[in-house]
């Protein structure tokens, strides 16, 4: 039941994914999608395996519903995350959605949390909040980043 609810929120989430008009370039969705993906799996793996404070249940159900949430879930609504923050020009829209966004992940990790696929122990709540914060700034710095070397010498792709 929890792996059906996974694939349908996925799919959900990626069908609105695909249909959203994007300002992004096609190569700039993959490259940040794989961004986005390999900082959620650090995360998880960090916590996981080195810090202890976070387990997933090794049921093949529970491990499959976070491999799905670490390949599609999180790396596209991170991706949605840049591509918003984009068309926003003003400095208080992108603070109100930076906040959005910081708590549309503390909520999904808990959730996950609560439906024991992403299980936390030891961790104070305050820890997932500067998390998504530092990923969702680290990925804004590493979009302008790329973006300088994919829109080189002023032309466009």
């Amino acid at each position: 039941m929890i792996l059906c609810f996974y694939v349908v929120l996925n799919l959900i989430v990626f069908y609105l994914f695909l249909k959203k008009e994007k300002v992004l370039h096609s190569l700039e969705v993959l490259v940040y999608w794989m961004v986005s993906s390999y900082l959620y799996q650090n995360y998880s793996a960090l916590c996981f395996m080195n810090f202890k404070t976070i387990e997933i249940t090794e049921d093949i159900i529970y491990e499959l519903s976070h491999f799905l949430n670490r390949i599609v879930l999180f790396p596209v609504i991170m991706v949605t995350f840049l591509h918003t923050y984009l068309i926003i020009n003003s400095f208080l829209k992108k603070l109100l959605l930076f906040v959005f966004y910081i708590i549309l992940f503390v909520i999904l990790e808990w959730l996950s949390d609560f439906l024991g696929v992403f299980n936390h122990s030891n961790w104070e709540l305050w820890w997932s909040f500067a998390y998504w914060l530092s990923a969702l700034m680290a990925l804004i710095g590493f979009m302008n980043f790329f973006r300088k070397i994919l829109y080189k010498k002023g032309g466009h792709l």
